[in-house]
């Protein structure tokens, strides 16, 4: 979308141009009709009886105006024109109108509807006991009623803005998303640490504990926590942010991935719910929301009162606590940065899970009091422009990006970023075979 208006407004003319072309089409098509004045009539239908007139009933009222479209009734009447009829509601009078080149002659049509309809009642009135009583005699319109020229315009107008955008949008070209390694280290100017392919069931086990050892999806995660480890030996981080350019790119679930991935090789890990704004640690471990990291930095319980366990050994969780009103001003306090301090010092490493950069800035101020950035980027999601912007909005603040992570991959993909692909399921199986084949061999 912002891509497409983007487009609309760099290029209004061509937009504004096609809009007037398309009026002036529909001004034309217009021109070139000729006028229809529409004549009217009113009848009445009634039931007669010893007692006087009633009414017939609505069903038989809309089955006479019915009588009054067809064809028959038109031919009789010598009108070579559809003919329109209604039931007035709550009444047994029927509305009737013809069209025709002119006043005169749409008038008379109707006339000659309504003269043709009360003898067509009239023959049959032995039989149904039903009149015809013309209400309202024929007459037309002095105005033209068709074409509606403003109905018209508004089409034209609506086609001409459209085929506009269309033609807009074709010149911009389509928008350059991140689809290679290169394409992701040319912006950032920092390593793809990892990959993570597709995966169908994200959604229903999104954590990695809930995975077999041998999924693709924890070698991924394996592969990322080695590079991690032999990034910066000399200097290594403690506290890591893991943030992304826009929602919807596999930060939280790339964040609760590597946290129980590092805390499988026996390390102490602290998971930190940054995002104060749209929390999902707390859901996706099913940990307690209410008591968390808001809830410490106003003093309300120490830091350590608020961290909760896993059922993964060696990890714990900081919830986002109490969503506050002003998430910016809580994340930049001394409090904050005290905190996370504090408690480094009782884990290995600690590991933020932060809002996305371009939405927010609360993942800007965390990436700059921890020792570095991860950028997950999404594979054929992620516009080009928007992890520049992304990578920008760091550097302004002084963080430090150790690499990126491209998530949700092709599968067919991933073996050019590692070799995350080929040790799936199918790998261990053939593995296995041609081990049993070799010992049976050398059996044999």
């Amino acid at each position: 979308m912002r891509h497409t208006l983007g487009a609309i407004a760099r290029r209004w003319p061509i937009v504004a141009v096609v809009t007037l072309l398309g009026i002036g089409l529909a001004a034309l098509a217009v021109t070139f009709q000729s006028p229809q004045y529409t004549g009217t009539a009113e009848v009445l239908v009634q039931q007669s009886g010893e007692a006087g007139p009633s009414s017939p009933g609505a069903r038989v009222v809309a089955s006479y105006a019915a009588t009054l479209e067809g064809r028959d009734l038109a031919d009789d009447a010598g009108v070579d024109a559809p003919v329109t009829a209604e039931p007035r509601e709550g009444s047994d009078v029927i509305e009737l109108s013809v069209d025709g080149d002119t006043p005169e002659q749409a008038r008379n049509r109707a006339a000659a509807v309504v003269e043709a309809f009360t003898r067509f009642v009239a023959d049959r009135a032995g039989e149904s006991g039903l009149t015809a009583t013309v209400v309202s005699s024929a007459a037309a319109s002095d105005s033209a009623t068709s074409p509606d020229w403003v109905l018209y315009l508004l089409v034209g107008a609506a086609a001409g803005f459209l085929v506009g955008a269309l033609v807009a949008l074709a010149r911009s070209g389509a928008p350059a998303v991140v689809g290679t390694a290169d394409d992701a280290k040319s912006l950032t100017d920092a390593p793809v640490l990892g990959t993570v392919a597709q995966d169908p069931d994200m959604a229903d086990h999104p954590l990695l504990s809930q995975l077999e050892s041998n999924h693709p999806r924890r070698e991924s995660m394996r592969i990322l926590r080695t590079n991690l480890q032999f990034l910066d030996v000399d200097s290594p981080q403690q506290v890591i942010t893991i943030t992304s350019a826009l929602p919807n790119e596999g930060k939280s679930t790339t964040s609760s991935s590597l946290a129980i991935a590092l805390a499988e090789t026996g390390r102490r890990v602290l998971l930190i719910d940054g995002d104060l704004r749209k929390p999902r640690l707390d859901s996706m471990f099913g940990l307690e929301r209410t008591v968390g990291l808001t809830t410490a930095l106003v003093g309300r319980v120490s830091p350590e009162s608020a961290v909760q366990s896993t059922r993964t050994p060696g990890l714990d969780v900081l919830t986002s606590g109490t969503l506050p009103p002003n998430p910016s001003e809580l994340l930049q306090t001394e409090a904050m940065l005290n905190l996370v301090g504090h408690l480094s010092e009782s884990y290995d490493l600690v590991l933020i899970d932060a809002p996305p950069l371009l939405a927010v800035t609360d993942g800007a101020l965390l990436a700059a009091l921890s020792d570095g950035a991860l950028v997950v980027v999404r594979h054929g999601r992620t516009r080009l422009d928007e992890l520049k912007g992304a990578a920008e909005r760091l550097q302004a603040v002084g963080a430090r990006v150790l690499g990126t992570v491209i998530t949700m991959t092709p599968r067919r993909s991933t073996s050019r970023y590692g070799y995350g692909s080929g040790y799936g399921p199918e790998f261990f199986a053939r593995e296995t075979a041609s081990s049993s084949g070799r010992r049976a061999a050398r059996r044999r």
